[in-house]
């Protein structure tokens, strides 16, 4: 007779234990650790989905134990590294180990043999259309389901809500206003594979072999017979990283392993797929959320049979049960998008140090322009240095940087979006038939509306932040929009919530204004814009991209969305506009993602023969971080950083946590914040010195009002990560979450 241990997926506090069940005979070593079964569980025996983590010969609960009623999946659904980390995960992040155990197991295991698939579509068109002309309607989300609906017909449930940034309770709501109705169809095998039948390759230099330069020789060497775990690739914007992963990658699949390659974001991975596709072959799974379910298994069941060598992913890639990991390539490390905004608040690069301490897996950490923590783990010999000193194409050259001074140029009466000396570069680009990429990092049309009578600006009355004005393109009016809780208004319906005036002005311009300009100055030329409201539907990034690399379009606009990773040969011109919108947060980090943005954006002009040049707009250009950006000076700028936070204490010389306390009730939130802080207070001064505690708060939150809610931050430096967690634990422990609303964050952003 053998017995199992298993974890509940998903559990709660009170559930997450071990329980132990009977193996009947009929699943006698077809129970193993890692695989996925249903158990009955509680007094009605309600059928559960639990993680094996052990099978043993002995029993050594104290009650009846109840057997197995079947296995969720032939083969185990998690390889040995991930159940090894599973403890890791749940006490690093301050979860219970169900919750970890979701994190690795895709729902779609458990759905995957259902293959009906939701879909949603209008009601009555008529109707739907004559509701958005009108305005009624006061969600974002709801006003860009209907939209999407309109544009794309009947939709897969799954695709229109990560296209329109909605929930599912949002997607009901309009069900329920009997605007969208929504129906089950069956997916048929061929259906549920169609969107990986993957078309040719791009005749864009995808498939052609490269021959590595001295610099690329020496990485590659480095990397694959180096004795380190983790290798941090620094090279500037065309340096030819992509060269070192796809040499390291294909070495690493001829001996045998397998290689997981992840990107930032969603919108990088079409390009990568071409790249890995195009010199490694056939073997490429793909893994991003905006996957059907049955679309999702057949990519992740290829992953754990084995046959994809491959795995190209954002964020939710490190939990994927890649077989013989042995090579972990992390594009653009320092991007934001590797860390969970949601609980459990993840870091992917910190799960693949862990899974590599297992696997034995090198870790390639790529960017030119790498995060503070990174460069110092690096030039500490935590991680080991590689260099790519200059561009990989022998021709291309840094572009010439032009630092413009706003101030100077609205004397001019160039106006505040495009300066006099960058409308004259693209007039010369346009004669010589180049092509213009223009960087907002704001979208919508204006920043917000300010009163004429008191200067306030238009104001979110579920949240604490200006609205956003946008167009409309359905009625050719304007929406006042929050990006926070999606609370919109028509523009001309608009309060002042201080002295409720009616009379406003624009204030500042976004992607869309931008557009309209471009447009207005340039008749003839097509123009592109891609930011969030430009890519909800599935393809429209890819179209976008597609249609700007073949030439279809001389002017690329957008928001950091067009910044990251893109190689457009043809670009000689770049405008960094509003450059010092980056720099307007009250985060420690403001410089660095500054910083990282424009040298990112800079790097797109004069990637091949053509010389380029790159206009950086500021009302303060003499700001040194600025200089440091125009000359792609990181080494300059991270010793200036790294000055700055050692003084203030922050990462890398202590770990920062963040607690957030929120309620509905104002007055009641700063009663249970006072109660708090004497806590901690009296809790941490009995700690030992050598964790260097330190509290900081009661604080309102930057956002202090947020969805309805008030908040208050606590903040909280340490030496180690450990010991806040320790904190972390002791609260969720000694306070009753129904009562005291708190989130908890390492590394908050702020």
């Amino acid at each position: 007779m053998s017995y199992c241990n298993v974890i509940l997926r998903g559990a709660v506090k009170q559930t997450d234990v071990l329980y132990t069940y009977k193996i009947p005979e009929t699943l006698e070593g077809k129970v193993v650790p890692g695989c996925l079964c249903s158990v009955p569980f509680g007094k009605g025996n309600r059928l559960k989905t639990a993680l094996v983590t052990e099978v043993t010969a002995e029993c050594s609960s104290n009650y009846k134990v109840k057997e197995v009623s079947g296995l969720v999946s032939d083969l185990p659904v998690v390889t040995e590294d991930q159940l090894a980390i599973l403890d890791k995960v749940a006490s690093r992040y301050n979860c219970t180990r169900g919750e970890a155990a979701e994190l690795m197991i895709p729902s779609c295991v458990e759905t995957h043999k259902n293959k009906s698939v939701a879909f949603v579509e209008i009601a009555d068109k008529d109707e739907a259309e004559s509701v958005l002309r009108e305005g009624s309607l006061r969600s974002s989300a709801h006003i860009n389901i209907l939209e999407y609906l309109l544009e794309n017909g009947p939709s897969d449930r799954k695709e229109v809500l990560y296209g329109c940034r909605a929930s599912a309770s949002q997607l009901k709501a309009v069900i329920d206003k009997g605007l969208v109705r929504s129906y089950k169809t069956r997916a048929e095998d061929s259906e549920v594979t169609s969107e990986f039948e993957f078309e040719d390759v791009p005749d864009r230099g995808f498939t052609e072999e490269h021959d590595l330069n001295t610099d690329q020789q020496n990485a590659v060497k480095k990397i694959m017979e180096g004795d380190k775990a983790v290798y941090l690739l620094y090279g500037i914007t065309g340096s030819g990283k992509t060269e070192v992963y796809l040499n390291c990658a294909r070495q690493t699949i001829e001996n045998g392993g397998s290689v997981l390659y992840m990107v930032p974001e969603i919108s990088l991975t079409p390009q990568s797929i071409n790249w890995i596709r195009g010199r490694l072959g056939d073997s490429v799974a793909v893994l991003h959320s905006r996957l059907t379910d049955n679309q999702r298994y057949v990519q992740w069941d290829r992953i754990r049979r084995g046959i994809a060598r491959i795995v190209v992913a954002p964020r939710s890639g490190v939990f994927a049960p890649i077989p013989n990991l042995k090579l972990i390539v992390i594009d653009e490390e320092h991007d934001g998008s590797y860390r969970s905004e949601t609980h459990p608040r993840y870091s992917a690069k910190e799960i693949a140090r862990m899974r590599s301490s297992i696997t034995g897996a090198k870790i390639i950490l790529g960017s030119a322009t790498p995060s503070i923590e990174s460069f110092y783990a690096a030039t500490h010999d935590v991680y080991e240095m590689v260099e790519l000193k200059t561009r990989a194409r022998k021709q291309a050259r840094l572009p010439e940087t032009v630092p413009v001074d706003m101030k100077e140029q609205i004397k001019l009466g160039s106006g505040e979006m495009l300066s006099v000396p960058l409308r004259q570069a693209i007039s010369v680009a346009l004669s010589e038939h180049k092509q213009i990429m223009l960087f907002l990092n704001r979208r919508g049309y204006s920043r917000t509306l300010v009163c004429s009578d008191c200067g306030t600006a238009a104001t979110c009355i579920n949240c604490s932040v200006a609205m956003t004005l946008h167009n409309n393109k359905r009625t050719g009016k304007q929406n006042l929009v929050c990006h926070y809780c999606g609370y919109t208004i028509p523009a001309d319906t608009a309060e002042c919530t201080s002295c409720g005036g009616i009379h406003f002005t624009r204030a500042g311009f976004g992607t869309q204004q931008l557009e309209e300009l471009i447009r207005k100055l340039y008749p003839t030329e097509k123009v592109l814009r891609m930011d969030q409201d430009t890519t909800m539907s599935p393809k429209a990034y890819r179209d976008i991209i597609d249609s700007f690399a073949a030439g279809e379009a001389s002017f690329l606009i957008g928001t950091q969305m067009i910044a990251k990773g893109h190689d457009f040969p043809n670009v000689t011109v770049v405008g960094i506009l509003g450059a010092d919108l980056m720099l307007a947060s009250s985060s420690y980090r403001a410089s660095e993602r500054a910083f990282q943005l424009i040298t990112q954006a800079a790097g797109r002009a004069g990637r091949a023969d053509a010389p380029g040049k790159v206009f950086v707009q500021s009302y303060r250009p003499d700001l040194p971080l600025f200089r440091y950006a125009l000359t792609q000076d990181y080494e300059a700028f991270y010793k200036a950083e790294i000055e700055y936070r050692e003084k203030l204490l922050l990462p890398p010389f202590k770990a920062i946590g963040e607690l957030i306390l929120s309620d509905e009730n104002e007055e009641d939130l700063i009663v249970k914040a006072n109660e708090l802080k004497v806590y901690l207070k009296d809790f941490l001064s009995y700690q030992d010195e050598k964790h260097g505690f330190e509290l900081f708060g009661p604080m309102p939150d930057v956002i202090y009002e947020l969805r309805g809610k008030y908040r208050m931050d606590f903040v909280i430096k340490a030496t180690t990560k450990s010991a806040l967690n320790a904190i972390y634990k002791k609260i969720t422990t000694d306070f009753d979450y129904n009562r005291y609303q708190i989130s908890f964050n390492n590394d908050p952003e702020n």
